[in-house]
């Protein structure tokens, strides 16, 4: 239906409209991304245009952060990455007067390179922004510099897992990013624990597949089987249809918890 509307005439010209009226923004937020999903799945370059309409809708960091990980992702999936067509970085160097349009890039561009688990290229990244800018930047920007310490396990990452929590751990985005890094980071002091900690922010949806499956690998770390093996299946349970690679990286986990010695309690009947 949303993908129809964008052929009427004068359609554009009413979206540009309609993502300022308080009762018409959900809806033409939905429709900018059904939007961007079409030069996505053309593998036409996207993420300028999608800065573009977030920038017109005057979009804030909360928005802006929802459908540029969405946006990421997707086009990961459609292998039509953020990352073939973002080149410079001036949206983190000298983002201008456009502050809004300089975030959503920010926000794509780094999004891209956490799903590609890029941690280093990450932290490179950011490390040639001005002092003075880092200190503008928005709590998910603070965020997945914090996913990439702890992704790497770099000084300082637990402390900056826990400013970004204090900061905005009400947040999906930043507490997923968060979560994704702690998952990533082998060899972070009481890695498990904390996984297990944060897995049960009450931001987090219980049936989230993606939650689900951060915590069975924390509980196979810490050795816990019937626990691991009961997270897991879970997980594969609530993931949706349609998601091979995840399904794919699921799987694999559930190997690993099966290798692990069987607690004798827990056998199956025969």
């Amino acid at each position: 239906m949303i993908r129809g509307l964008l052929d009427t005439p004068g359609s554009y010209a009413a979206l540009a409209a309609a993502v300022h009226r308080d009762d018409l923004r959900p809806t033409a937020l939905a429709v900018i991304r059904t939007l961007v999903e079409q030069d996505i799945d053309a593998g036409r370059p996207w993420p300028s245009e999608a800065a573009r309409w977030l920038s017109r809708a005057n979009a804030d960091w909360q928005t802006s952060a929802a459908l540029a990980n969405h946006l990421a992702w997707y086009a990961r999936s459609q292998r039509n990455s953020a990352l073939a067509h973002l080149t410079g970085n001036d949206h983190l160097t000298q983002p201008g007067t456009d502050r809004t349009h300089a975030q959503a890039l920010r926000h794509i561009h780094l999004a891209a390179l956490r799903f590609d688990f890029r941690c280093r290229s990450i932290q490179q990244l950011l490390d040639q922004a001005p002092v003075d800018e880092r200190t503008r930047w928005d709590p998910y920007t603070r965020a997945l510099a914090a996913f990439a310490l702890l992704g790497s396990c770099a000084p300082g990452a637990l402390e900056a897992l826990d400013r970004s929590l204090a900061e905005a751990g009400d947040n999906p985005q930043v507490c997923h990013a968060l979560l994704h890094g702690l998952w990533l980071g082998d060899g972070l002091p009481d890695q498990a624990e904390r996984i297990l900690e944060l897995a049960a922010w009450p931001t987090f949806d219980d049936a989230d597949p993606i939650m689900i499956f951060r915590t069975a690998t924390a509980w196979r770390n810490l050795g816990r089987r019937a626990e691991a093996l009961a997270a897991i299946d879970s997980a594969l349970e609530a993931l949706g249809p349609n998601q091979p690679e995840v399904h794919a990286d699921l799987v694999r986990e559930r190997a690993l918890i099966t290798s692990l010695a069987r607690e004798p309690q827990h056998d199956c009947e025969h």
